[in-house]
């Protein structure tokens, strides 16, 4: 079997997969934004959250990515393993009717929970994009501080995408 976390090269070296290194390198960058922070500088501490937020987004969005090879794979592999059972099927057994049936069922069902961890980015139009980089720093200090109004729906629009991204990834894990 192999490691999802490491390429084997031509040349017989093994090398870690780009986004699992990428992953590693974004939680170090999260560490140290936390540790960067100080309660003494008010600024220090919003650019730490904007930062940890930003590269949690974008660890969301790899882990995805590497649930979406992992799903190929074994789709690729139980799609081999259904053509084999058909074609080895007797086609006048009651009971390969039921496991035809069953098989196709399932079939169904895996396609309908698909588009549903493919509905979020269908409705995409939805969600504005925040920008999540650091304000220049040329930008005056009171144009990068948002309205009570502008706040609250910058935090509801990312307590609404990071709920999405969690049921995708609860999603993902529990069906596996």
């Amino acid at each position: 079997m192999v490691n999802t976390l490491s390429i084997k090269t031509v040349d017989g070296n093994t090398v870690l997969n780009p986004l699992y290194q990428r992953q590693k390198e974004d939680v170090c960058k999260m560490r140290t934004s936390l540790l960067a922070c100080t309660d003494a500088n008010g600024g220090s501490t919003r650019q730490a959250l904007q930062n940890i937020t930003a590269m949690r987004v974008y660890h969301q969005l790899m882990r995805i990515i590497r649930y979406t090879e992992l799903m190929d794979k074994l789709e690729d592999k139980l799609y081999s393993c259904i053509d084999s059972a058909i074609d080895s099927a007797s086609s006048s057994d009651p009971t390969t009717w039921m496991m035809l049936l069953n098989i196709q069922e399932k079939l169904q069902k895996s396609m309908i929970e698909s588009h549903k961890l493919l509905q979020p980015y269908l409705d995409i139009k939805e969600f504005t994009v925040v920008e999540l980089t650091p304000d220049d720093a040329d930008t005056a200090k009171s144009d990068s501080l948002l309205s009570p109004e502008e706040r609250d729906s910058v935090r509801s629009k990312a307590q609404s995408l990071m709920l999405e991204l969690k049921n995708l990834d609860a999603g993902g894990d529990s069906d596996g």
